[in-house]
């Protein structure tokens, strides 16, 4: 069938028509065309941050870790590298040509991978925290010589505080111990985390020292040995004036025979009990027995006397006594085959039954040693 329209149209018309039909695009090749366009697009903006950023790059030399460290681990310098970074506001260290030596000996306090940020806090004391095998030791600290006080990471003198001469002990001079650097101080003293060696010698200096260790200040620029030689020097002389004054003093008060005494000092034997003896002690002087041996029987331990130890130095007392006595004191070592024994009493003890109690204990032992002896000869 003949279209109408078409054949009555003009033929101008129709020519025009005919041409717009042919420069209309398709669907597909429209679609193609979005796609190009977004691509060139997305790569030009990316273009343009690149070159943006560029332009803003401020990268400033950084300190990194050269290698993986281990949480624990003890660095050193070439444990550290620089590096060029844009931080902005991330914590830390710019680098510097002797950054890495600040590091030197301290521990890592958690494991930092190679190439990471490096903060002055991943870092710690060997001796301020426990780190392997490690012993807990608190140090007291007496700060009466640190008139100004002192703070944590200064240069100090540890003192062995000393102790006064007295009639009984010659006591000691206060004198420098070591140079050391404060660690974990905590106002009155250290809490340091050491390897089982210096635990031992921490423990024993404090022992040695009586349980504190005082503190000098070094000050800037102060020089260890020749500052301990001058205060070592001081406190000698400072002891050495106070112990001759003692030793006056005990001299002076020492008594001295008087008409008809003689002097005799006695040796006594202290093995029966752990403490020591007090010089003023009300003690019973014991018979020290004798084993039986082959023929002869021996004889019981036992108590002979009571004695008021005066001028007694732990192991002999200085006496004036009248010949008779001076005698007995003599010969009694002789009698008893042995050095007489020292029982200390305490006060309001009831001599006479202690004595008997004793006695008969000691001479069930000996019976008990006798049959012994006899059944095996």
């Amino acid at each position: 069938m003949t279209n109408v329209s078409d054949a009555t149209a003009p033929p101008a018309a129709a020519a025009a028509s005919a041409r717009r039909a042919r420069r209309r695009m398709s669907n597909s090749t429209k679609r193609v065309l979005i796609i190009v366009l977004g691509v060139i697009l997305i790569v030009g903006s990316v273009l343009g941050f690149y070159l943006t950023a560029d332009a803003f790059d401020e990268r400033v030399p950084v300190t990194v870790a050269a290698i993986d460290l281990q949480a624990g681990q003890t660095v050193s310098a070439v444990d550290f590298a620089p590096a060029m970074a844009i931080v902005g506001d991330v914590p830390h260290l710019p680098w510097t040509p002797t950054r890495g030596a600040e590091f030197e000996g301290l521990v890592a306090a958690a494991a930092v991978p190679a190439n990471s940020l490096i903060r002055a806090d991943m870092f710690i004391e060997p001796d301020t925290v426990p780190v392997g095998v490690t012993f807990e030791v608190e140090i007291p600290l007496d700060l009466t010589l640190a008139t100004d006080g002192v703070s944590e990471f200064e240069e100090v003198l540890l003192v062995d505080p000393g102790a006064d001469p007295t009639a009984e002990v010659p006591g000691r001079p206060r004198q420098v111990v070591r140079p050391f650097t404060l660690r974990n101080f905590e106002g009155s003293s250290m809490r340091l985390f050491v390897e089982p060696e210096e635990f031992a010698d921490w423990e024993r200096l404090l022992a040695d020292v009586g349980g504190t260790l005082m503190v000098v200040p070094l000050g800037i620029g102060g020089d260890p040995q020749e500052t301990s030689d001058r205060l070592n020097a001081v406190w000698l002389a400072q002891w050495t004036t106070a112990r001759d004054e003692v030793e006056a003093q005990a001299e002076a008060a020492r008594p001295g025979p008087g008409p008809g005494e003689l002097e005799i000092v006695v040796s006594f034997d202290t093995g029966l009990v752990p403490t020591e003896i007090g010089p003023d002690d009300l003690v019973l002087l014991v018979d020290p027995g004798a084993d039986p041996v082959g023929i002869d029987q021996g004889r019981p331990r036992q108590v002979i006397d009571t004695l008021q130890l005066q001028g007694f130095d732990g192991s002999q007392m200085q006496m004036f006594v009248p010949p008779e006595q001076w005698h007995y004191w003599r010969s009694l070592p002789e009698e008893l085959g042995g050095t007489p024994m020292l029982l200390p009493l305490a006060e309001g003890t009831d001599i006479d039954d202690i004595a008997a109690r004793l006695n008969d204990i000691w001479n069930a032992e000996w019976q008990a040693d006798l049959e012994d002896h006899l059944a095996g000869r």
